[in-house]
């Protein structure tokens, strides 16, 4: 079962990829040099998981302030503020089909469980981004690998609720929205990943 879910978010990842690919215009922010170094450092094997440039782009340029960022700590934020607007977006999904579930199905038990899922993730998220504002560097007694790990705690709900939809394989608009999601955590906490830098110098 494991096997599968993960044969169904690489598949839906490559299309995800393929359709950003093919509507990214002018309209995109332009690609900077600090905006690829983030996701070069994004798709090293960490203990979490790796994330493919490709999608690393194409998420930080859906957001106009990449561009603009100074450095890797403005880049954090904004990869956190992408991953908690979609936990927004797929709780409110779920809860629209919730309206229409019929009480006593496997598919009403699926959309509880992620409701409650995304709100844990939510939570998470939340607990993180205030984390990350208040780190101090080597002046306070937390290490940016602490913070990466605290993101990295958002995906287990999300993975929680894709094991619950390997039971309701008809919601593939969910199936699809989770799948990103647990892609936009592994990316989050890949940019906080100690790299070869001092410490001091990423924040």
């Amino acid at each position: 079962m494991a096997t599968l879910a993960a044969s169904i978010i690489f598949m839906l990842l490559s299309m995800i990829v393929s359709a950003q690919a093919g509507s990214s215009g002018s309209g995109k922010p332009k690609t900077t040099d600090l905006m690829v170094e983030a996701c070069k450092n994004a798709s090293i094997d960490y203990y979490i998981a790796t994330v493919p440039q490709e999608f690393c782009l194409l998420t930080l340029q859906s957001d106009n302030r990449s561009t603009n960022a100074e450095d890797l700590h403005d880049l954090v934020f904004i990869a956190i503020d992408i991953t908690k607007a979609r936990v927004i977006a797929a709780s409110g999904m779920v809860k629209k089909m919730l309206q229409n579930a019929k009480k006593g199905t496997v598919t009403m038990r699926v959309l509880t469980f992620c409701e409650v899922d995304y709100e844990q993730t939510a939570s998470i998220l939340n607990i993180c981004d205030a984390m990350i504002k208040d780190y101090q560097g080597y002046k306070g007694e937390m290490r940016s690998h602490e913070l990466a790990g605290c993101v990295a705690e958002a995906y287990s709900p999300a993975a929680y609720c894709q094991t619950e939809l390997n039971d309701a394989p008809k919601e593939v608009a969910l199936v699809k929205e989770n799948a990103e999601l647990q892609m936009l955590v592994h990316m989050s906490a890949n940019f906080l990943e100690p790299l070869t830098l001092p410490e001091e110098m990423l924040f």
